[in-house]
């Protein structure tokens, strides 16, 4: 065995259970191919996730021992659990940073989410609703049993039917919801990589532009397998935009796949107070400084999936979305614009607060 390569989640589980230790776990690989022909040869039943480098399968701590002291296995992962990222309920309406004439028209926003409930804000006149995936409790139709992922769904890019107030940054954008995470808000990484996995295959055929995450996860390792997975959609030309999590103002609380140096992470910013928001994550992280920049995170207003049909959240999932709708609409206004190029051009309009790159990264997202 090579405990070098087991996370000491799965270690402390093994030293707890002995023998009884069988689970799930999520193996990256330095050779996808090599390792998939080894599971094939022991009849291993398996999950691939080519585009992350890794496989998910069911494992006792024998065959934990085995993958570990194979030279083409680089780690051994528990599933780690994922989380919506949402903090007090309050009531304050958003300020608004921009209002864009081109409103992220013909551009596609998918939503890796609590799933999505079918608000006036996202059907009429027409629906923009153009696929709704269940990797859940796989029903078909558009849903949200936990409304997070109904009220990120909203900032983003909500028509303001019932209210013009409450229009989103991207309001004439379409949406793609997957529901990943359940009732109560959380899943495995193991759903959420099938659902980046979907995204990964099926961008150019929904003409996916923007990829919104509102949720993260522990790190055990510099790059995990959700990090992999985010860099893989970048790389394929997709804005990745995650939050950085609430677990600050403790520093080295960014949440993956926030950690990842390549994709967008978002921090939390208290308007009011005009600093960033107590709870909202600080780096650094192995790679550099995160979060990337901040926005608007603290009494936010967007859609409801029950009456009333608005309500108020805080957290840095509810910064996020404004800042993938804000990536729509930049899309929308030059098509060819790339994401690197895109991240760039957020970064060169913020406006530091401190200056601290570990708490606001560039600072806050001002257009004026």
């Amino acid at each position: 065995m090579n405990k070098n390569k087991i996370s000491p989640e799965i270690l402390n589980k093994v030293s707890i259970l002995n023998e009884q230790f069988a689970d799930f776990v999520l193996v990256s690989t330095k050779d996808f191919f090599h390792t998939k022909k080894f599971l094939e040869r022991y009849n291993y039943k398996y999950k691939s996730y080519r585009f992350a480098n890794c496989f998910g399968l069911h494992a006792d701590f024998d065959d934990v021992c085995i993958l570990s002291n194979l030279s083409f296995i680089d780690y051994i992962y528990s599933n780690p659990k994922v989380k919506i990222d949402q903090t007090q309920i309050d009531h304050m309406n958003l300020f608004r940073l921009t209002q864009d004439k081109f409103k992220g028209k013909n551009q596609t926003i998918c939503f890796i989410d609590t799933g999505l409930y079918p608000h006036f804000d996202f059907i009429y006149p027409k629906s923009r609703i153009i696929k709704f995936i269940d990797l859940v409790n796989h029903h078909k139709s558009p849903y949200d049993d936990n409304g997070h992922g109904t009220f990120v769904a909203g900032i983003a890019c909500g028509g303001g039917i019932l209210n013009s107030a409450n229009t989103g940054f991207s309001p004439e954008a379409n949406i793609i919801a997957i529901k990943a995470l359940s009732k109560e808000g959380s899943s495995n990484s193991n759903t959420i990589l099938d659902a980046m996995q979907w995204v990964y295959e099926n961008h150019k055929a929904y003409n996916i532009s923007v990829v919104c995450m509102s949720f993260g996860a522990e790190t055990i390792k510099d790059i995990d397998p959700l990090s992999s997975g985010a860099e893989a959609l970048w790389h394929r030309g997709i804005v990745v935009v995650a939050a950085a999590g609430n677990s600050g103002p403790e520093e080295n609380t960014i949440k993956s796949p926030g950690t990842n140096p390549n994709i967008i992470t978002v921090g939390g910013f208290d308007e009011m107070n005009m600093k960033t928001a107590d709870f909202s994550s600080r780096g650094p992280t192995k790679y550099g400084h995160k979060p990337d920049l901040i926005a608007p995170a603290v009494n936010i207003i967007s859609c409801n999936n029950a009456l009333p049909l608005y309500t108020t959240m805080s957290g840095t999932s509810v910064a996020t979305p404004i800042i993938a709708g804000i990536c729509s609409n930049i899309k929308s206004r030059w098509p060819d614009i790339t994401n690197k190029e895109i991240k760039n051009f957020l970064l060169k309009h913020c406006k530091k607060i401190t200056g601290d790159l570990d708490s606001e990264g560039a600072g806050y997202i001002d257009f004026n």
